[in-house]
């Protein structure tokens, strides 16, 4: 069974059933698809500075490759050597925390090829100035995830979080093997983390939905005294954005309430649909009074789009094709971008995607196959 990033595993069967259609940027004929059905096809970037001038994305859109970023995150060893989900938290102090799903450590040659190792579940990364330290339990010969569920045979999956004072809380999702077979796994839970800072120190974890159907907390959003849990529920090839939120105060452990279409209402059942389609990792946030959601599209494509909306509730609309994914074609896909949004600068926004293959091999014949890239989007409100 492949060891890339089994929630990613998960799309890939949905993005197999959808073949050409995701790897092409050909049309999606979804009737409820939100963000319409039209998908130009991509255009390489005519040049190779680190300002590119054509691609799918149209004016006022500029794109600048975040070359500080992807050299950060080009290791050759001595911890995180690659790794997918790639969320980020700003820490109180001044530095960055990631936090990443399915991860290599050990050496990468000078080549990019590394040798046949294995992978852990989960890595936080912590990023002071040009300087990386990953935890994870553990010795660098026989290391293990950094976050670890009580229950035998799960594992988890890092969501996003938020910091208040000198704590850090993050959504952790439980998975469990279910059914055997590359396909036989299942979201267990979703489960809330508490750590001290500034060392990282385990506080408790405290569970808060068994078997989720929507997972709560794919982004954070602070706003007027709330936090936003945004989710993606999946229905075939469809995923949609639901939200909940509960008072800062309570912090992310709190109740949890749930928007209906008109209120906040306790029973999840009554979650309404906010948007289709929404990839399983996507943004939400707040800039000068407006609400935007990033979102790449949900089969594989290379296409990623940004929406407006006036409440954080949405309805999120108006979308712009921000930037089309280079990377994608053969068996090379892009998944989950995201944007961070303390690094915006000068109205440019730093989005990140991740990048995997269909063929396993691909990841230890090069590095480069399975890791994170970034750009900076100009022009996106």
């Amino acid at each position: 069974m492949p060891l890339f990033r089994q929630s990613a595993i998960f799309t890939i069967f949905l993005g197999l059933l959808a073949g050409a259609l995701a790897l092409n940027g050909c049309k999606d004929e979804s009737a409820d698809f939100t963000s319409g059905s039209f998908y130009p096809d991509m255009e390489e970037p005519a040049d190779t500075s680190d300002t590119m001038q054509s691609g799918c994305w149209e004016a006022p859109i500029t794109i600048r490759r975040a070359s500080e970023f992807n050299t950060l995150f080009t290791r050759f060893g001595g911890g995180w050597t690659g790794a997918d989900a790639t969320y980020s938290i700003p820490l109180p102090d001044g530095r960055q925390l990631w936090l990443f799903g399915d991860t290599f450590l050990g050496t990468v040659n000078a080549d990019r090829s590394r040798p046949p190792t294995g992978l852990i579940r989960n890595t936080f990364v912590i990023q002071d100035g040009e300087d990386l330290t990953t935890l994870y339990t553990g010795s660098p010969g026989n290391a293990s995830a950094f976050a670890q569920p009580q229950e035998p045979g799960w594992w988890y999956w890092p969501g996003h979080g938020v910091t208040k004072g000198d704590t850090l809380e993050v959504v952790l999702y439980g998975f469990k093997n279910e059914g055997g077979g590359a396909w036989g796994f299942a979201y267990a839970s979703i489960d809330v983390a508490k750590y001290a800072l500034p060392d990282i120190r385990l506080l408790s974890i405290e569970r808060k939905v068994l078997d989720p159907k929507i997972n709560y907390g794919a982004c954070v959003l602070e706003d007027n005294g709330f936090y936003y849990l945004y989710g993606a529920e999946k229905e075939g090839l469809q995923k949609y954005l639901h939200v909940a939120r509960v008072p800062v105060a309570e912090g992310l452990a709190g109740e949890w309430a749930y928007y209906d279409g008109a209120d906040w209402v306790a029973d999840p059942g009554q979650s309404k649909r906010l948007f289709a389609n929404v990839s399983e990792q996507f943004s939400v946030f707040r800039h000068e009074g407006r609400y935007y959601l990033l979102t790449q599209h949900h089969i594989f494509g290379s296409q990623i789009y940004i929406y407006k909306a006036d409440a954080p509730t949405g309805p999120f609309t108006d979308p712009t094709l921000v930037y089309c994914t280079p990377e994608t074609g053969g068996d090379i896909f892009t998944y989950n971008a995201f944007a961070h949004t303390q690094f915006l600068d000068r109205g440019e926004l730093l989005v990140s995607y991740n990048v995997n293959s269909f063929e396993f091999a691909d990841v230890f014949a090069n590095a480069d196959n399975y890791r994170p890239y970034f750009v900076w989007v100009k022009g996106w409100e």
